[in-house]
């Protein structure tokens, strides 16, 4: 929200704008934004830079964290080739696959690795986020390979839901039905 107000021109934004946008009631918001700091004006809003600045610091997105894929099928490119990634400081600096005819290329500015030299990459580049987009049938296997010493995040797109910890990695599943069974349950519930 703060991004798409500044991109609109806007200096200052308020809570009952963000809450149009993010259907959230705007009382949570200025709750949620007090534990960011003091930046807010009763009755004005809030200074958009000064905002985008703290949202990116509480994320963790306030500097680049390199990342990895490993599974390039067809959700892996198209994930390799989201402009989105880089704009929120995410940098895919390797990818990893079984298949020999993927091997060597690239996908925008990614070179695809064997899956073989994933945990060396890992070590080497002191990697500790990964997007997991392989066959279900394989996912548990990818997991308990990984090495934890360093990957401290995955994100899941593979259907094989997993636990939100393992092997001291946080772990975030993804499953697209699900989002959009969220999507025809908040319709539902509009009447819409």
């Amino acid at each position: 929200m703060p991004k798409y107000a500044k991109s609109q021109g806007e200096k200052v934004v308020r809570s009952s704008d963000i809450s149009i946008l993010c259907g959230i009631k705007p009382d949570v918001i200025r709750r949620d934004f007090s534990h960011f700091g003091d930046f807010g004006v009763r009755g004005r809003g809030y200074d958009i830079d000064k905002l985008i600045v703290q949202i990116r610091k509480n994320l963790g997105i306030n500097r680049k964290k390199n990342v990895i894929l490993i599974g390039v099928g067809s959700l892996g490119t198209a994930l390799l080739k989201y402009q989105g990634f880089r704009t929120a400081n995410f940098n895919f600096i390797a990818a990893f696959d079984i298949n020999p005819k993927k091997i060597g290329k690239k996908i925008g500015e990614t070179i695809i690795y064997n899956i073989k030299e994933v945990n060396s990459f890992i070590e080497k580049n002191k990697i500790k986020i990964a997007l997991l987009t392989v066959p279900t049938s394989e996912t548990i296997k990818i997991i308990n390979n990984l090495d934890s010493k360093y990957i401290k995040g995955i994100l899941n797109f593979t259907s094989t839901i997993l636990p939100a910890r393992k092997n001291n990695i946080y772990i975030r599943n993804i499953d697209l039905a699900r989002e959009l069974e969220v999507i025809s349950f908040c319709m539902n519930r509009c009447n819409i």
